[in-house]
C-alpha cells in the first residue's frame, strides 16, 4: 500500500568516516517535496565529500572546476584543494560591477520558484577557454541547473570532461547530455513519485 514519505531519508555517500547523512523532507507550498541536502557551513561534510569525489574522479583528466553559486562553493574549494590547489570558477546569480562583457543564461531549478540567471564575466570565461572542465554541483535532479551550466560553459572553447555531484535525485544519472556523471549517492524525489511499501 502507498505510505507517506518518511520525514528523514538516510543516505550513505561512501565518506571516509562511513558517516550516513540524514536528509529532512521539505514540503513546498504547492505540495511538491524534496529531501534537502544543504552542505553550506558543514565543514567536515564538505571535506569528506570532496575527498570521496576526488577518489572517484581519479580516472578523469580535467584542468579546472566549474560550479554555480552558492550551495556547492565550499565543496568546490575543498575539492580544488585536494586536487593540488586546482583553480575553480563560480557562476554568479547576480550581475556584478566588475564583470566586463558578461554572458548569462537562464536557469530553472526545482528548488526555486522563479527562473534565475547565471552570469560570468569575460575574464572568468577566458579561464575556461581551452580547458577540460569538471562541472561540480551538490545534487543532479531533473537537470535544469546542469543544462544551464553546460550551456554557458559551451560558449567557450572548452571541453566538459566530467560532471561530479554529491547526489543524484530520482534518476540515477550515469551520464548527462553525453558527459559522464560521478556521484556519491542517490536519493528519491518525493515530488515525482509515491513511496511504496509492503
Amino acid at each position: 500500500m502507498a505510505e507517506r514519505w518518511p520525514e528523514k531519508w538516510d543516505v550513505g555517500m561512501g565518506l571516509p568516516s562511513g558517516k550516513t547523512v540524514n536528509l529532512p523532507l521539505v514540503r513546498g507550498e504547492d505540495g511538491f517535496s524534496i529531501y534537502a541536502l544543504d552542505m553550506m557551513g558543514e565543514t567536515v561534510l564538505n571535506a569528506e565529500a570532496a575527498e570521496a569525489l576526488r577518489q572517484r574522479l581519479a580516472a578523469f583528466d580535467f584542468d579546472i572546476i566549474l560550479t554555480a553559486e552558492a550551495k556547492a562553493i565550499a565543496l568546490a574549494q575543498e575539492l580544488a584543494r585536494s586536487l593540488n590547489n586546482m583553480d575553480y570558477v563560480v557562476l554568479r546569480k547576480s550581475l556584478k560591477l566588475y564583470m566586463h562583457n558578461p554572458v548569462s543564461v537562464e536557469v530553472k531549478s526545482i528548488t526555486t520558484n522563479n527562473p534565475q540567471r547565471f552570469y560570468l564575466g569575460e575574464d572568468k570565461l577566458q579561464e575556461l577557454c581551452g580547458k577540460r572542465i569538471c562541472i561540480l554541483d551538490d545534487v543532479l535532479s531533473t537537470g535544469g541547473t546542469m543544462r544551464a551550466i553546460m550551456h554557458l560553459a559551451e560558449q567557450t572553447d572548452c571541453e566538459i570532461a566530467v560532471i561530479a555531484v554529491v547526489l543524484t535525485e530520482e534518476i540515477g544519472w550515469q551520464e548527462f547530455e553525453g558527459v559522464p556523471v560521478v556521484s556519491l549517492g542517490h536519493i528519491p524525489l518525493p515530488g515525482a513519485s509515491e513511496f511504496m511499501t509492503d
